[in-house]
């Protein structure tokens, strides 16, 4: 009995314990599988929000971004643009002519020559544009003096060929000066440009999208004033001879009055241009600009125009610099015996400056 009594406590111990640790089992696989479905369930909802948010919210971002950009264009338009030029025109010849009461004087001054002769110079371009339309206004000044001596005059720059009154000797000969004719001549010459313009493409700036366009169309006005004082006078020592004979001293001073010429003018050509800008890259540009005015409207002769063709870099996003090749001529006949005219080309550095 006494051997037997453990056994019958170890035999429902064995058992209880082998409940206790049946029933935890149990237990345990119900709840995992619980907390399984409840997590694919959560999974499942979360897959499914994200889905749902990976489909909508692409579509409103790119809504709201076509939006913001064609807001944004519009108020781009719809502001105000200043545009401030300046430029040197550097002209290795300058060809001009100058016919004074049928007088016609030739000159060719070199760049050298214009550089050292300046007394005052100013050009410059302004424009201002609001949405697309916009005004222009360019000046473009100079004035140069210069005295020297000369020795004689051939046949065909004879400033008494015209001249009646003296002997033809001194109108249609070579004038020959022992000693030296004194030479002062003062020129100057303004040209303002004026004009609407009107634009086509994009918004020009010193930075612009790979492969955009702008075109500028112009009409106004060109005013252009021009004064040229030409004095001879002959030096007291000197004598005047026309072919190995001495002139006499009265004709010498008529030689001299005759020899103050000079001719003041001011007249307005009509005015229309275009200008045309293409974006190489967002640094670089190519542009062209073409003009003319007057058409024979101001006088027996009337004429202008400019033809320019370069490249410009931007300087940041507010300036550019350019470089170009420039053309500019002028050819004016007001009848009288009066004309000017005046032929350019050379290079033309520019700088740009823009504001909005």
């Amino acid at each position: 009995m006494t051997r037997l009594l453990p056994l019958a406590l170890l035999a429902p111990l064995s058992s209880l314990c082998m409940d206790v640790a049946t029933k935890p089992l149990n237990a345990a696989d119900y709840i995992d599988h619980s907390e399984s479905q409840n997590k694919t369930e959560l999974a499942a909802n979360v897959e499914s929000d994200i889905s749902e948010t990976e489909t909508i919210t692409p579509l409103i971002l790119s809504q709201e971004s076509k939006e913001d950009a064609q807001n944004n264009e519009k108020e781009e338009e719809d502001s105000w643009r200043v545009y401030l030029d300046l430029y040197a025109f550097l002209v290795p010849t300058t060809y001009s002519s100058t016919t004074i009461n049928g007088n016609k004087n030739d000159a060719e001054l070199s760049l050298s020559d214009v550089i050292e002769t300046i007394d005052e110079a100013l050009t410059f371009k302004a424009q201002v544009e609001y949405g697309r339309l916009g005004l222009m206004a360019g000046v473009y000044y100079g004035s140069l003096s210069t005295s020297g001596s000369k020795s004689f005059f051939k046949e065909s720059t004879n400033p008494l060929r015209n001249q009646l009154g003296l002997p033809s000797a001194l109108r249609q000969r070579t004038i020959r000066v022992k000693g030296d004719l004194d030479v002062d001549v003062d020129a100057n010459q303004t040209i303002v440009d004026l004009a609407f313009r009107y634009r086509a493409g994009a918004i020009q700036k010193p930075r612009m999208e790979k492969g955009s366009g702008s075109f500028l169309g112009i009409v106004g006005a060109r005013v252009i004033d021009a004064n040229i004082n030409t004095n001879f006078s002959a030096r007291n020592e000197s004598t005047v001879s026309v072919e190995g004979r001495r002139v006499s001293r009265e004709n010498t001073r008529k030689l001299e009055r005759a020899s103050r010429e000079s001719f003041g003018n001011t007249w307005v050509q009509p005015l229309i241009g275009a200008f045309g800008t293409y974006a190489i890259s967002e640094d670089w540009q190519a542009f062209a600009y073409l003009d003319a005015g007057g058409f024979g409207l101001s006088g027996e002769k009337d004429l202008s125009g400019t033809a320019q063709a370069g490249i410009a870099y931007a300087l940041g996003n507010s300036a550019q610099i350019s470089l170009s090749y420039k053309y500019f001529g002028l050819d004016y006949a007001g009848g009288g015996g009066n004309a000017y005219s005046v032929d350019q080309s050379g290079v033309n550095l520019g700088l740009r400056w823009f504001f909005n």
